[in-house]
């Protein structure tokens, strides 16, 4: 007896053709694309956010001449309540926040003379005294007008930065040519 044998082969079911990944790749891109642009949105409004900053350029003793020592001195405007200074790609946030006072510096004498920044005091409503902020000044006047020596008969201008507790504001200044010098009070309000 012959016994015969049927190979059978199993026949897959036909698969479709391998589809293209890079649909779901470009959709990934999209998507994180979006993302990204919201999270910039987000941040640039949150860097313009107000905060209250204070503005003043008129008013107390603002643009009035007030003499110190060889030097002559006047307060332009002051910002206070400001969260951080810097130009966006190196800044600088307070402890509280800061009051910039924008002041000119004219040497009234016939010899260069330094000013040093350090010496500057401010004065809240309550009297509480604060120095000025160096490392914040430094980011505030990229021009360095203060670290040279001023010539006789010229100015410098520039920023004072003081940092304040949050939301505080100054209401005065005592400027001088030195620590050794009695100062210069100006009214800022």
């Amino acid at each position: 007896m012959t016994v015969i044998v049927w190979m059978c082969c199993v026949i897959a079911p036909a698969q479709a053709p391998a589809k293209s990944r890079w649909p779901r790749i470009l959709g990934g891109f999209v998507v994180l694309a979006v993302v990204a642009a919201a999270a910039l949105l987000a941040y640039a409004k949150w860097r313009e956010r107000d905060d209250g900053e204070v503005l003043t350029t008129e008013g107390g003793q603002l643009n009035i001449a007030v003499v110190d020592g060889r030097f002559i001195f006047r307060v332009t405007a002051v910002r206070c309540r400001v969260g951080s200074v810097g130009d966006g790609s190196v800044d600088l946030e307070p402890k509280g926040s800061y009051c910039l006072v924008d002041i000119v510096a004219r040497n009234g004498s016939s010899k260069p003379v330094g000013f040093d920044t350090t010496a500057q005091k401010g004065y809240d409503a309550d009297g509480a005294e604060y120095s000025t902020d160096m490392q914040a000044e430094v980011i505030a006047n990229p021009d360095r007008n203060f670290v040279n020596p001023i010539a006789p008969s010229s100015e410098a201008k520039g920023t004072l930065v003081f940092d304040l507790p949050k939301g505080g504001t100054l209401a005065s200044v005592v400027l001088h040519e030195s620590f050794h010098t009695i100062g210069a009070k100006v009214a800022l309000t």
